[in-house]
């Protein structure tokens, strides 16, 4: 029974070609609306994930540099401070 309603539906669909396209742009022109908006969210969705692991590799980044920079600024900072202790002096 599970064949012949297979084998019904493929003969219905192979009558009328028109209800078995798949493809959403198939029956469209290039220059057709429809199809540049489908080619423009096809370039979004594959566009989306590098822009989110960018950001994020991005924002790593510049805290990365950013704490460095402060750790350096306090090394120096440390190194600059002059203090006179009365042990060091032998006095």
């Amino acid at each position: 029974m599970k064949t012949k309603i297979l084998a019904l539906g493929g003969v219905f669909l192979a009558a009328m070609p028109d209800i078995a396209r798949a493809c959403s742009v198939c029956f469209a022109d290039s220059d057709d609306a429809v199809s540049q908006a489908f080619n423009w969210s096809i370039a979004f969705l594959m566009a989306a994930p590098y822009l989110v692991v960018g950001s994020i590799g991005g924002s790593l980044f510049y805290f990365y540099r950013r704490a460095v920079v402060k750790r350096e600024q306090a090394e120096h900072a440390a190194e600059i401070q002059l203090s006179w202790h009365q042990e060091e002096n032998g006095r």
